[in-house]
Protein backbone atom coordinates (compact mmCIF):
# COMPACT_ATOMS: atom_id res chain seq x y z
CA UNK A 1 0.00 0.00 0.00
CA UNK A 2 2.23 2.96 -1.36
CA UNK A 3 0.82 6.34 -0.40
CA UNK A 4 -1.80 5.46 2.13
CA UNK A 5 -2.72 8.18 4.69
CA UNK A 6 -0.76 10.96 2.34
CA UNK A 7 -2.81 13.25 0.52
CA UNK A 8 -1.85 14.12 -2.45
CA UNK A 9 0.54 17.14 -3.24
CA UNK A 10 -1.27 20.57 -5.54
CA UNK A 11 0.00 22.76 -7.09
CA UNK A 12 0.90 26.16 -5.12
CA UNK A 13 1.36 23.74 -1.89
CA UNK A 14 3.89 23.23 0.66
CA UNK A 15 5.47 20.41 1.61
CA UNK A 16 5.59 21.22 5.23
CA UNK A 17 3.99 20.04 8.03
CA UNK A 18 2.91 21.23 10.94
CA UNK A 19 5.34 18.73 12.98
CA UNK A 20 8.17 19.56 10.67
CA UNK A 21 11.47 21.27 12.46
CA UNK A 22 13.19 22.54 9.46
CA UNK A 23 13.95 26.12 8.90
CA UNK A 24 11.90 29.23 8.80
CA UNK A 25 11.07 30.91 5.19
CA UNK A 26 13.62 33.59 4.26
CA UNK A 27 11.57 36.16 4.98
CA UNK A 28 10.64 34.98 8.08
CA UNK A 29 13.87 34.95 9.31
CA UNK A 30 15.02 38.77 8.19
CA UNK A 31 12.07 40.59 10.26
CA UNK A 32 14.16 39.69 13.58
CA UNK A 33 17.38 40.76 12.02
CA UNK A 34 15.47 43.94 10.83
CA UNK A 35 14.24 44.99 14.08
CA UNK A 36 17.40 44.30 16.39
CA UNK A 37 19.65 46.55 13.46
CA UNK A 38 16.66 49.19 13.95
CA UNK A 39 17.06 48.91 17.57
CA UNK A 40 20.82 48.87 17.98
CA UNK A 41 20.40 52.26 15.07
CA UNK A 42 18.34 54.00 17.40
CA UNK A 43 20.49 53.32 20.19
CA UNK A 44 23.41 54.86 18.71
CA UNK A 45 21.68 57.45 17.79
CA UNK A 46 20.38 58.46 21.02
CA UNK A 47 23.82 57.60 22.75
CA UNK A 48 25.35 60.44 20.25
CA UNK A 49 22.86 62.98 20.83
CA UNK A 50 23.06 62.40 24.92
CA UNK A 51 27.25 63.05 24.48
CA UNK A 52 27.43 66.30 22.68
CA UNK A 53 27.21 69.60 24.45
CA UNK A 54 24.92 72.46 23.42
CA UNK A 55 27.02 75.62 22.31
CA UNK A 56 25.92 77.45 26.02
CA UNK A 57 27.80 74.00 27.71
CA UNK A 58 30.84 74.51 25.48
CA UNK A 59 30.74 78.46 26.15
CA UNK A 60 30.79 77.87 29.90
CA UNK A 61 33.47 74.86 29.39
CA UNK A 62 35.85 77.50 27.53
CA UNK A 63 35.09 80.28 30.37
CA UNK A 64 35.41 77.88 32.99
CA UNK A 65 38.99 76.95 32.06
CA UNK A 66 40.35 80.69 32.41
CA UNK A 67 38.29 81.36 35.61
CA UNK A 68 38.94 78.41 37.79
CA UNK A 69 40.49 78.89 41.06
CA UNK A 70 43.00 76.93 43.82
CA UNK A 71 40.00 74.71 46.35
CA UNK A 72 37.31 74.81 43.30
CA UNK A 73 35.86 72.34 41.37
CA UNK A 74 33.43 71.90 38.64
CA UNK A 75 30.88 70.11 39.54
CA UNK A 76 28.36 70.46 36.35
CA UNK A 77 27.62 72.32 33.76
CA UNK A 78 23.80 72.17 32.64
CA UNK A 79 22.55 72.29 28.86
CA UNK A 80 21.41 76.29 29.18
CA UNK A 81 25.67 76.98 30.22
CA UNK A 82 24.80 77.39 33.96
CA UNK A 83 27.92 76.62 35.86
CA UNK A 84 28.05 74.71 38.95
CA UNK A 85 31.06 74.37 41.30
CA UNK A 86 32.22 73.57 44.57
CA UNK A 87 34.25 76.07 46.82
CA UNK A 88 35.02 75.87 50.53
CA UNK A 89 36.39 78.81 50.50
CA UNK A 90 35.19 81.90 49.83
CA UNK A 91 37.66 84.21 48.91
CA UNK A 92 38.05 81.87 45.91
CA UNK A 93 34.18 81.59 45.09
CA UNK A 94 33.97 85.26 44.96
CA UNK A 95 37.03 85.65 42.84
CA UNK A 96 35.78 82.98 40.27
CA UNK A 97 32.15 84.21 40.27
CA UNK A 98 33.85 87.74 39.36
CA UNK A 99 36.06 86.32 36.71
CA UNK A 100 32.82 84.20 34.91
CA UNK A 101 30.67 87.88 35.19
CA UNK A 102 33.82 89.81 33.17
CA UNK A 103 34.04 86.98 30.65
CA UNK A 104 30.36 87.57 29.95
CA UNK A 105 30.70 91.14 29.80
CA UNK A 106 32.39 90.40 26.49
CA UNK A 107 30.27 87.73 25.07
CA UNK A 108 27.07 85.82 24.97
CA UNK A 109 25.31 85.95 28.85
CA UNK A 110 25.32 82.81 30.72
CA UNK A 111 22.74 82.04 33.46
CA UNK A 112 24.82 83.00 36.93
CA UNK A 113 27.04 80.46 38.08
CA UNK A 114 26.38 78.80 41.41
CA UNK A 115 28.78 77.95 44.20
CA UNK A 116 28.76 75.32 46.56
CA UNK A 117 29.82 74.14 49.62
CA UNK A 118 31.55 70.56 49.58
CA UNK A 119 29.53 68.42 51.65
CA UNK A 120 31.20 67.79 55.23
CA UNK A 121 32.91 70.77 54.73
CA UNK A 122 33.65 73.79 56.56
Amino acid sequence: MRGVGRQPLHAGTSRRRSDDLSLPAPSERIKPNLASIGSGCLAFALAACATANTPQQDLAYERWGKCNAPYTQLERVDLDGRITFLSSNSADRQAVIQCLAQAGEAGQRLPEPVAVRPAGGP
